[in-house]
């Protein structure tokens, strides 16, 4: 199988986390710099503007995800791949949150939608 630059990257949910982890620090690991902060703040800031309200930088989205109860926004910055694999960085919080599903068949809208309520109804309200 080769390679496909669209959904071709294969990460277990731990190494995922990392990454994760690495942008919730501004680019630092333990300590240490590894992706330079100002390309860091760079690629987080908003350079469109999506149908649905949520902004995209340099292959990050930026959005935003409220629990039920308390009705409280959260923003997060996050990267969505295929079949519905997820990672949000929510800084407010200092939380990664990393979704690995198998969802292939599902169209995006569908995946999104259990994504999004994992966030809201279970994540979420947990935490907040």
């Amino acid at each position: 199988m080769g390679s496909a630059a669209a959904s071709g990257l294969r990460l277990l949910p731990r190494d995922l986390l990392k990454i994760g982890e690495l942008v919730r620090a501004g680019g630092l690991w333990n300590g240490d710099p590894i992706v330079p902060s100002d390309w860091l703040k760079r690629s987080l800031t908003p350079a469109v503007t999506l149908a649905d309200g949520r902004r995209y930088g340099y292959h990050w989205y930026l959005g935003a995800s409220a629990a039920a109860e308390p009705q409280r926004l959260e923003r997060w910055v996050g990267g969505i791949g295929w079949g519905g694999q997820r990672l949000y960085v929510f800084p407010a919080l200092d939380l990664v949150v990393a979704q690995h599903c198998g969802n292939y068949n599902k169209s995006g809208t569908e995946q999104r939608r259990i994504n999004d309520a994992i966030i809201t109804e279970i994540v979420l309200p947990g935490l907040v």
